[in-house]
């Protein structure tokens, strides 16, 4: 089995400053204030596969739970969107492209469970034309760790058999503990405990991570 080397290092400024600015103060964790009781508060970011540093503003995303209830919105001129959902609900996830960009981009649908107080979500929309290769096993490393408010943590996936080029998964974070990079550099924000959480397609991985105070 390949051997990772676990790292918690100090956020480089000008990281923190590309992930603060790619949506404003809804991406900084710590400013958001938690939802309702039984709610879970779910944000996500909509961004370009191959060029993951540029948002989709205007894409259409639709949210049905499973008792047929329909939530619709539209992400914001930085790809973002924030919606509050029933907790401990599953719920199915569609993302269209923008009008202007639907001849591009192709439709991501996946499905989740609302099983913390806050999700992030940040969602990679393939190009038409580009197919998802099949997988047997999806892994993340570390698969725990602890570190305190302000640090970083690099997760690495690990996938069965290896691709021939770049996958950009769906990563969340689960519990309003921080934010992540689209390459998986996660970002404490805020004291607590929770889970970042990797998609491909079918397969999923978890982490368990600590934010201690600062």
């Amino acid at each position: 089995m390949r051997q990772l080397r676990k790292s918690v290092i100090l956020l480089p400024l000008t990281i923190l400053f590309w992930v603060w600015g790619c949506g404003g103060s809804d991406l900084t964790g710590g400013s958001v204030p938690p939802g309702n009781p039984g709610q879970t508060r779910l944000i996500g970011t909509v961004v370009d596969e191959e060029e993951p540093t540029t948002p989709l503003a205007d894409a259409e995303v639709e949210i049905v739970l499973e008792d047929g209830t329909r939530i619709t919105t539209k992400t914001d001129a930085s790809g973002m969107f924030s919606v509050e959902i029933p907790r401990g609900k599953r719920f199915t996830l569609r993302v269209q492209p923008p009008i202007s960009l639907a001849a591009f981009y192709q439709e991501q649908v996946d499905s989740f469970v609302a099983d913390a107080d806050e999700i992030r979500l940040l969602i990679p929309i393939s190009r038409k034309g580009v197919m998802m290769p099949v997988f047997a096993g999806l892994r993340i490393y570390p698969e725990e760790v602890t570190l305190r408010v302000r640090e970083s943590v690099q997760f690495q996936i690990d996938l069965q058999p290896s691709p021939h080029r770049p996958v950009r998964p769906i990563w969340s974070v689960h519990g309003g503990i921080g934010v992540i990079t689209p390459d998986g550099l996660f970002i404490a924000t805020r004291a607590g405990e929770g889970f970042v959480r990797v998609r491909i397609g079918s397969l999923q991985a978890e982490a368990k991570v600590t934010v201690q105070p600062d």
